[in-house]
This record gives structure tokens, sequence and C-alpha cells, in this order.
């Protein structure tokens, strides 16, 4: 129990792990942008960064999209901020949209919550979706995918088997992947700590021993069939030095959630495999839950998925 109260409390902290890496967003290729929300819809932030590719036309023959979500510390701006990605994005032929998610006791876990309060899914997966394709020169339905690191990991698996043929590739990079490993005792301790790190809360999916079954709708390990058909892709590090991007010594805590996020991982791996779901992974020894990481598997990932997205794929409920 201590261990996973530990890894509980880290949990939520992973934007803080590496200091912000400087990036200027600038037209042509980096926008900021507030969408339109309904009235009614509950958003605290609707706004996006969206990072276009050198030479985009908008009278062109279209672009693919990659939603790209961030982690439970985190807002539309952090992966810009610490990583290369709009220099990257740049040479990919691709459109990036970064929405915000809710961060620290406002973290939204991608998800409509329970008590009504918030309703990130909802605005994430109709109305950015649908703005994003009226904005922009994208070649629409079946050339999306989605993508994130840690509670954005969560996200995107989340949303892909939710939302049957609104994105053909999804990728988690060190993602919380199954939300009941550990259960109850896990569940319990992201109640408790929700406010101060952002861990999952009975507001979200209801409280994790009575609403079980709403945990498991919304938990990627449960949903691991309903990915049939979604080209994936899943990284992390087993949380041990001597990881392919580097030591941190001054950061033991991200080496402790990266061990909970592996093990996490192997039981989404094993779901899948029962559910008969293929899936390609980098999962590699060493590691810590830090930029360094997620910037690199964003560059193993990002370059395999945009060729599946750019060519398309049919919907296998069409």
């Amino acid at each position: 129990m201590k261990r996973i109260l530990s890894a509980a409390i880290l949990f939520g902290t992973l934007a803080v792990i590496a200091p912000a890496r400087a990036a200027l967003c600038a037209p042509p290729n980096c926008i900021d942008l507030a969408v339109p929300v309904p009235a009614g819809l509950k958003v605290p932030d609707p706004h996006i960064r969206v990072l276009l590719p050198d030479g985009y036309d908008p009278g062109g023959p279209g672009y693919p999209v990659l939603y790209l979500l961030h982690g439970a510390g985190d807002t539309w701006q952090t992966w810009s901020q610490n990583t290369d990605v709009i220099s990257f994005a740049k040479s990919q032929r691709v459109i990036v949209v970064m929405p915000d998610g809710g961060r620290n006791s406002e973290a939204g876990w991608y998800s409509d919550w329970r008590d009504g309060s918030r309703q990130w899914e909802t605005f994430h997966t109709t109305v950015l979706v649908d703005y994003i394709d009226q904005s922009f020169n994208t070649l629409g339905a079946g050339h999306r995918a989605v993508a994130g690191l840690s509670m954005g990991g969560f996200g995107a698996m989340h949303y892909a088997a939710r939302h049957m043929c609104l994105y053909q590739a999804a990728a988690e990079f060190s993602g919380a992947v199954d939300t009941l490993y550990g259960w109850p005792v896990s569940g319990i301790a992201f109640g408790r700590l929700h406010d101060m790190f952002g861990t999952p809360t009975s507001k979200i999916w209801g409280n994790p021993i009575t609403h079980r079954a709403r945990w498991r709708r919304n938990n990627p390990t449960d949903l691991a069939a309903k990915l049939k058909g979604v080209r994936l892709f899943l990284a992390t590090g087993t949380g041990t030095p001597g990881g392919p991007a580097g030591d941190d010594p001054s950061n033991p805590g991200g080496y402790v959630i990266e061990q909970f996020i592996f093990q996490m991982n192997l039981s989404f791996v094993r779901a899948l495999t029962v559910a008969g779901v293929p899936f390609k992974k980098d999962f590699y020894a060493g590691g810590y839950h830090g930029w360094p990481y997620w910037e690199r598997e964003l560059h193993w990932a990002l370059p395999k998925m945009v060729p599946i997205i750019q060519a398309g794929t049919a919907c296998a409920a069409a």
C-alpha cells in the first residue's frame, strides 16, 4: 500500500519534473486560438495551440490531424514549452492540435465528469474536431490520430476506444492506461490526493468502490477490445537508471512514477493481447517520467503515424 500511495502522490506532479524549454509560438507554423464553446457546455479553458507544417496550403489537397494531449499538471502550451514539437512538427505533413484538459486539482482526465461540472470528452471529441475541420484544410474523417503523455496517454486510449472510427491511430507515452491497477487501494488513494495532485477522483467517475463499473467503462485496459482497427503505439520505460534519454539524479520521484506507469502498461498489453489487438511498442530498460523521454517517444511515434492517417482508413463499423 505504501508503494501505491507514493506512486499516487507523485502521479499528478509530472508536469513539474523538468524545467521548461523556451519555445516561440509564432505564425505561420504556430497559432493560438480559443474554440467557441456551445452554451451550457462546461469547459473551463477552450484554448488550443495549433501547429501547421511548413508550406501549409489552405487550398491544397488537405492534411491529416494529430490531437496531442497533455498530462495532469500541464496546459495546452506545455508540450511546446518542454519539447521541440514546434520545430519537429514543421517537417511532418500533419496538423497538430494541442487542447487544454485541466490541470492539478482541475485535471479533467479527458472525461465528462459524473458530477456534471466538466465536459472535456464532449468538447474534445465533438466540438473541437468539428472546429478544426471547419477552420483548417483537413482531410476530415478517416485521417485523424490522438496521442498523449501520462494522463494524456490515458486520454488518447480512452478516446480511441470510446469513439469508434474517430481516430485511426493512437499513441501513449508513459500513459496511465490502467486506472484500476492496484484497485481498490489505488482508487481510494487517487480520490484523497486529487485536490493536491490531480489524480482521478469520485467527481470524475464516481466512487471507485461503489461505482467500479463506471471506472471500468472509462479504463483503457478494460476497453482494450474496442481498440481493434486503431493502429496503436505504446511507449514507456521501466523507471530505473540508465535509460536511452539519460538520467536525472535530482528527480527520484520521476523514477517511482515510471515504475508504477510501467506496471499499468504491462497490464494494458496483456489485455490487448487477450483481445487480439495488435500494437507496436517501445518498452525500454531504464528511464523516468519526464520530458526528455516524451520528446523521444513523440519522435518515435509521429513519423509512423503520419503515413497511416495520411492514407486514411475506412471505419470498421461502416
